[in-house]
């Protein structure tokens, strides 16, 4: 949580200005209760009078209740000296006001800016990391720290930055004023401070872990709640509705019932602090009685005393109140933090070392994997293992095998989403490692197995990655990826609305846009990621015609399933279990590749693959 304090340097100015209006607002607490006690003692009077010679005489005492007929008492008043306090009163009110305002619009504004700065820097974060470690942790996770989190460290900043100094003034200020009233009475109200703190500690200890847990339990509702979101068509498909709902449902109920826990906690923890304000009180006015009986205090300024110390103990009471609450605030604050710190500190297994010197240089294509191998992080095995082939300009490479064989890690390894733990891996000559990573990736244009679609328009997504392209290069590259006809359909064509995910698209659709997005960059290197899998084998043939025409001086990838879509391949690389045991044309591996072989009778029968 320290390191969340950092990011209040750029607001070292806002921050001494808000110090300052809790300075002002404290001390005009303070203020308050004293002025209010001089109105009473120095405002207010009695006089004894007794009745001489049918004429009242002021007397030093009399009794009342002896000579109730010749004694009386006349109550006084000093509107002057009312009015002189009760206007220093006014003032001070007035300004406690405006500081409090001030306070409140500083306090917020800074947090807010705070709140901003934290989620920049994790969101840039979450840019630079590779699709490795941002795995370990899981999309449900990583919202929840940018958006949960990163509220409750905004919170806890808002109520430090408001209390953390007022909490201590008004304390030690109370106390101050109130041995200057009285001594006897002032112990009586430290009385009950240490009862107070031992509630709060105790209060503490059981909060703290409920407010670690409760965030565990909402990064699994927030899981349960993401799955089943995108998985409704599969939960419909095969009637799991119902199981969805009673797991959703156990989720639910665990979150609550930490809340629950935590609210009892609370619900306790508040009367319980109540219950000692107002014992405190009466014990004050109970020694303050018998102080009167005792003839400690024998006139209208001792009254005004109590008067005021009544409201200083309250103000001292309410100052540890309010720490409690922020000590309440903190633990849940610290899970944040650290939470969101966890992130910040992660370094990336992707790092760009590469300087400027290849920015400029002017890349052909030429891929050539030598002897690369690769291996996750925390694996003991690798996942592909000695991969050398080579690649040039206007040739098309497909890579085919079974599930689980490394197809996809090869091509991911070209835009360095992950490094290579083994070998080399160059382009046109040049390790990747020594290329910048936005010259690298500008390099490449992929297309994910999964396609992904922006919030946005048509055009703003088949442009993405380009800056401002001409309506004429959007169009082209639609008609290559055979996404013109459907667009053209639409009511606003190119302009049509593209909704979350593009879940307003089928699944065909959304490839072929994402292979426009990919075609209007005009990169050296093409990669196509199982991107053909949703497309009939009509669209697939055109489209792979199409590109061929338009591409033909690039190096493509090919990740395919299908044996139809990488029959015409230059080259069909092989592999099974990470390793590389075929490479060579398609009738070449029809008879020297075994696994190829396999793969292709069991799509098409022997003549289709003759």
């Amino acid at each position: 949580m320290k390191k969340m304090f950092n990011y209040l340097k750029p607001y070292k100015l806002q921050v001494f200005f808000i110090l300052i209006l809790v300075t002002f607002t404290a001390l005009g607490m303070l203020l308050l209760p004293d002025y209010m006690s001089k109105i009473i003692g120095e405002g207010l009077d009695a006089e004894y009078q007794v009745l001489v010679d049918n004429e009242w005489q002021v007397v030093e005492e009399c009794s009342i209740e002896v000579n109730p007929d010749t004694c009386r008492v006349i109550q006084t008043s000093d509107f002057n000296v009312i009015l002189k306090y009760g206007g220093i009163m006014l003032l001070v009110t007035l300004a406690s006001t405006l500081s409090f305002i001030g306070l409140m619009y500083l306090s917020s504004d800074v947090s807010s800016k705070v709140g901003r700065d934290i989620r920049r820097d994790y969101y840039n974060k979450i840019n630079d990391l590779s699709i490795y470690e941002t795995g370990k942790f899981g999309t449900s996770t990583l919202i929840t720290r940018a958006t949960n989190d990163v509220m409750q460290v905004q919170n806890f900043l808002i109520m430090a930055l408001r209390m953390v100094l007022r909490i201590p003034i008004i304390f030690i200020g109370a106390l101050v004023f109130s041995l200057q009233k009285s001594v006897t009475l002032t112990l009586v109200i430290l009385a009950g401070v240490p009862l107070l703190g031992i509630v709060i500690v105790i209060a503490f200890k059981l909060v703290l872990p409920l407010f670690k847990l409760f965030q565990k339990r909402v990064d699994k509702m927030t899981l349960v709640t993401r799955e089943s979101i995108n998985g409704v068509r599969v939960i419909r498909a095969f009637g799991q509705g119902d199981r969805e709902v009673e797991k959703f449902n156990e989720s639910n109920q665990d979150l609550a019932d930490v809340g629950l826990k935590a609210g009892k906690i609370m619900a306790t923890l508040n009367p319980t602090i109540n219950l000692i304000f107002n014992l405190v009180i009466l014990a004050v006015v109970f020694f303050a009685y018998h102080m009167v009986l005792d003839g400690k205090i024998i006139d209208y300024q001792g009254l005004g005393n109590v008067s005021a110390l009544i409201q200083y103990a309250m103000q001292m009471l309410f100052s540890i109140l309010m720490l409690t609450m922020t000590f309440i605030m903190y633990p849940r604050a610290e899970v944040s933090g650290k939470r969101i710190q966890e992130i910040l500190e992660l370094e990336s297994s992707i790092i760009d070392t590469a300087d400027d010197s290849y920015s400029d240089f002017n890349f052909k294509g030429e891929v050539d994997f030598n002897e690369v191998s690769f291996k996750f992080p925390d694996a003991e095995k690798n996942v592909l293992d000695n991969i050398s082939f080579n690649a040039k300009p206007g040739e098309t490479i497909a890579i085919i095998g079974s599930t689980g064989s490394g197809k996809s890690t090869v091509v991911n390894l070209l835009p360095r989403f992950f490094d290579i733990t083994g070998g080399s891996l160059k382009i046109d000559g040049v390790d990747i490692k020594n290329i910048k990573l936005s010259k690298l990736r500008s390099l490449i244009g992929f297309v994910p197995q999964t396609a992904t679609l922006f919030s946005g328009t048509i055009k703003s997504n088949i442009a993405y990655g380009v800056e401002e392209p001409s309506d004429e290069e959007i169009v082209k590259a639609a008609q290559i990826a055979q996404a013109e006809e459907f667009i053209l359909e639409l009511d606003d064509t190119y302009d049509a609305v593209v909704e979350q995910s593009g879940n307003n698209f089928s699944g065909g659709q959304k490839q072929r846009l994402s292979i426009a997005r990919a075609i209007i960059r005009k990169p050296k290197i093409f990669v196509f990621d199982d991107s053909f899998s949703a497309l009939d084998f009509k669209t697939d043939s055109t489209l792979r015609k199409a590109l061929k025409e338009e591409i033909k001086d690039a190096t493509i990838f090919i990740v395919a399933q299908r044996i139809g879509t990488i029959m015409d391949a230059d080259k069909i690389i092989v592999l099974q279990e990470g390793k590389m045991v075929g490479i060579g044309k398609h009738k070449e591996l029809l008879d020297t590749c075994e696994v190829y072989k396999e793969i292709a009778l069991s799509q098409l029968d022997e003549e289709e693959i003759r």
